[in-house]
């Protein structure tokens, strides 16, 4: 049997102190990846500011790289991508960037042949290339080569007449670059007539593109892409509430091709909702609410709430559960995170949130097994996350939530230096579930005391999950040690699945036990993670 160490010394030679002085192990470079593609870097941890953060992991993605691991690296990045596996794109953008501007050749070549798949829209590509900006001096390296031109060129080559139209009169200009920049920077050659409609639009203006084809007879195609530019352009100029409903409605034009005074209108609003992107309207549920355009038992909020429960919408627009928890926390504050908007939440929308955050995972089949779900709450856990309205409680709460569901063998606890009474149960709403995370109140961190009061109380466990920052130190006794005594005393081989909910380096998690892993606790493929690793597949 072991014997217990306290956590603020070692258990072993492999382990290393956290940033608040109890001793953990390190997690894996790809790991690391992993966490910091899910989490990012922005706003730091409680006890680690957000640029050392950021130092540490592009050091590990560095490593990474000279370990010959580059192409894993891109890979990685665009798994994540094209699943919709992390809340923001920014992470996997800066490590795409970080890629291409390697002195490996071929993750070079890999981190550039992912571009067009990885930069789904405007923004990706200006951040990604802003990105590469910032990191031209520290990494001693140009930028603006035959590489990136040819990248750039088939992003715009690679879409269809009316994407382009709908990419550049949407999304114009975003960190500093716009699309003038990129067509001349890129040394673009259209490959097509409607192309180089659009090159002509971005650089000459629209109407430099009525003189040129006035007399010309267009195909239905690109007959069809002037109208739409005509209609962006129309509804610049306009007052008439009217017309600009028209437009919407003939056009499919979005709110970025309005004018502010557009925006004053319930019926406008209206028109926009009929085709407005989920992204979209998830940001805009408040703001909608507010204007009365979702008034209770109206047609809108009943096609909010259809649109919110369709798995394959979701799914279409890798809507992930972060957005939609963001939403929720959002909405239900019946106020605007910035500015003065109040209203009143509407039933049917709550409801219609929570369903969709379980539909943005995907689906858990359950395992039969016991399970212990531990949701840290000490003082740690209340760092923001990703600059968002929600902390890492917040975020584990809800975690936990899509395994409860799933599992109806389990046990939902709560703590920090102490356990803490948790009155959470899976038949409850999400909302229900974020204002009892809410009352409970905070302390330090023992990661231990799962498995401790489990041992205490003859509690069954299969499968521990301890939602947590890795930040723990105020126990006598380490994680790990306290997981060896339990399964020794209770007899039950069991297991222990860390989510960590930073992108820090550390871990409770002893790598050289297989009964332990580690996991990044908001990517949208960890439930098949937990059920392959509780079932011995993994």
């Amino acid at each position: 049997m072991e014997v217990a160490t306290s956590q603020t010394q070692p258990c072993n030679e492999k382990q290393l102190p956290n940033s608040e002085g109890g001793y953990v192990w390190q997690v894996t470079d790809m790991n690391r990846l992993r966490r910091f593609l899910c989490f990012g870097s922005e706003g730091g941890t409680y006890y680690i500011k957000e640029q050392k953060l950021g130092f540490e992991n592009a050091d590990a993605l560095l490593r990474l790289i000279e370990d010959g691991r580059g192409c894993d690296v891109v890979q990685e990045i665009k798994t994540f991508s094209q699943e919709g596996r992390a809340a923001k794109q920014e992470p996997a953008l800066f490590a795409l960037a970080v890629c291409s501007q390697c002195s490996d050749s071929k993750t070079k070549q890999a981190a550039y042949k992912a571009v067009p798949e990885v930069c789904r829209i405007p923004t990706h590509l200006f951040t990604f290339i802003q990105f590469k900006k910032d990191l031209k001096e520290g990494m001693k390296c140009g930028m603006w080569g035959r590489a990136l031109r040819k990248a750039v060129a088939e992003w715009y080559n690679g879409k269809n007449d009316m994407a382009i139209a709908l990419a550049v009169t949407k999304y114009k200009k975003r960190n500093g670059w716009c699309h003038k920049d990129l067509l001349r920077l890129s040394h673009l050659k259209p490959a097509n007539e409607g192309l180089a409609i659009v090159t002509k639009y971005v650089m000459k203006g629209w109407k430099e593109v009525q003189e040129a084809y006035k007399d010309s007879k267009l195909s239905p195609e690109t007959e069809k892409l002037i109208k739409y530019l005509e209609a962006v352009e129309r509804v610049k100029h306009t007052k008439d509430e009217l017309e600009v409903i028209h437009l919407i409605e003939e056009y499919s034009l979005v709110r970025e091709h309005l004018l502010t005074n557009h925006l004053k209108s319930k019926e406008v609003w209206k028109a926009l909702l009929q085709e407005m992107p989920l992204t979209a309207m998830l940001r805009n549920l408040g703001k909608m609410t507010a204007n009365s355009v979702l008034e209770p038992g109206s047609p809108e909020v009943a096609a909010v709430c259809e649109r919110l429960r369709n798995e394959k919408l979701l799914k279409k627009a890798r809507i992930h559960p972060f957005h939609v928890l963001v939403a929720l926390e959002n909405y239900k504050g019946e106020r605007g995170y910035r500015g003065k908007l109040r209203w009143q939440p509407d039933n049917d929308i709550l409801e219609a949130l929570d369903a969709s955050f379980y539909k943005t995972f995907k689906t858990m089949e359950p395992t039969g097994k016991r399970f212990m779900l531990a949701i840290d709450v000490s003082d740690s856990m209340f760092q923001k996350v990703l600059g968002s309205v929600l902390n890492a409680s917040t975020v584990a709460a809800a975690m936990c939530m899509v395994v409860a569901r799933t599992e109806k063998d389990s046990h939902i606890v709560a703590f920090s230096h102490e356990m803490v009474p948790c009155s959470v149960t899976e038949d409850m709403t999400l909302p229900q579930v974020l204002h009892k995370m809410s009352e409970i109140p905070m302390g330090a961190t023992d990661c231990s005391l799962p498995m401790l009061w489990a041992q205490k109380t003859g509690v069954a466990v299969d499968v521990f999950i301890v939602l947590t920052d890795n930040e723990t130190f105020a126990g006598d006794t380490h994680p790990a040690t306290a997981l060896r005594t339990y399964r020794e005393r209770m007899g039950i081989p069991s297991k222990l699945i860390v989510c960590g909910l930073t992108s820090n380096s550390f871990t409770i998690a002893d790598p050289d036990d297989r009964g332990m892993l580690d996991i990044c606790g908001f990517d949208t493929g960890a439930p098949d993670v937990i059920r392959n690793f509780t079932l011995d597949l993994i």
